[in-house]
């Protein structure tokens, strides 16, 4: 299976999504590995500096580019490729065709809407499944229910939210701990979705 995390909006926690979602699926047992798209390699850098730290992570990350991102639907076997990209680029439409589904991170801050729908009409354009993940929400905000409302009437949003959490920003280069936020939650939406 390969899942793509995109969002042409910066700043929505693209790459914590990925590296939660991979843990989450390597605690599903299944062989799993990160493709970093985004130039500033910051999920390479989360696992050499869990390395670093003796937290080896439970699956490979390696820098990708277009052209390899374009063959890795031949060669995905059975385990689970997840792609983090960056926000623009031709590497985004590439890992968009290449997804079995598209996870698409966005808070639920007006700032983030557009470039989020834009993100979604684009999945759905190329003929791909995917569903916005609402990140850094706040439980109860007139901000999260519009935002929530708004995407919801022409895109498919998960039903798990992950909250906004200060622990989250200190899991870079360290392995999760046994709380994902939620993301073991998105995991089993996102493996009903592609099972469906």
């Amino acid at each position: 299976m390969i899942v793509t995390v995109v969002n042409v909006k910066g700043g929505v926690a693209k790459t914590t999504t990925a590296m939660a979602l991979a843990t989450a699926a390597s605690r599903d047992g299944l062989d799993t590995r990160v493709l970093d798209g985004d130039p500033q390699a910051t999920a390479t850098a989360w696992w050499q500096m869990a390395g670093d730290n003796g937290e080896d992570l439970p699956f490979e990350v390696s820098p990708t580019n277009r052209a390899h991102v374009s063959r890795i639907g031949r060669t995905a076997g059975d385990g689970v490729t997840i792609v983090d990209c960056p926000p623009n680029g031709d590497l985004v439409d590439a890992s968009i065709k290449a997804a079995d589904f598209v996870v698409i991170p966005s808070t639920p801050a007006p700032v983030d809407l557009q470039q989020t729908i834009l993100t979604a009409a684009t999945c759905e354009d190329a003929g791909k499944p995917c569903a916005v993940l609402i990140v850094m929400a706040r439980t109860g905000t007139v901000s999260l229910k519009t935002f929530r409302e708004t995407v919801g009437r022409d895109f498919h949003v998960f039903d798990t939210e992950i909250p906004l959490k200060e622990d989250v920003k200190f899991d870079f280069g360290h392995r999760f701990r046994s709380n994902l936020y939620g993301y073991e939650d998105v995991w089993r939406e996102i493996k009903r979705e592609v099972n469906a």
